[in-house]
């Protein structure tokens, strides 16, 4: 089974979008690339937005809730360093 291509399935997922703003399943696949890319930001908003669509898709939720610990995890990091450096 060859790896799945991120970079493409982020493209297809807004070109999808760009047509059907509410496509619940572009946005879903967006925020999953995203996720993978580790644009966790980006991840975020079409999470959000995916589960404003799909409020009962435990696979939506499962990927917002990894997507907000990563970014838990990247801006604690982010005040250990300013307190590393300025503290």
């Amino acid at each position: 089974m060859e790896p799945v291509n991120y970079v493409r399935v982020k493209e297809y997922s807004q070109k999808v979008l760009k047509r059907k703003p509410d496509n619940a399943k572009a946005l879903y696949w967006a925020g999953v690339a995203f996720f993978h890319l580790q644009d966790y930001d980006q991840a975020q908003h079409y999470l959000l937005v995916a589960v404003s669509r799909q409020p009962k898709d435990a696979n939506v939720w499962r990927y917002l809730q990894l997507t907000q610990s990563e970014l838990s995890s990247y801006h604690q990091k982010e005040r250990q360093l300013y307190l590393g450096t300025f503290g």
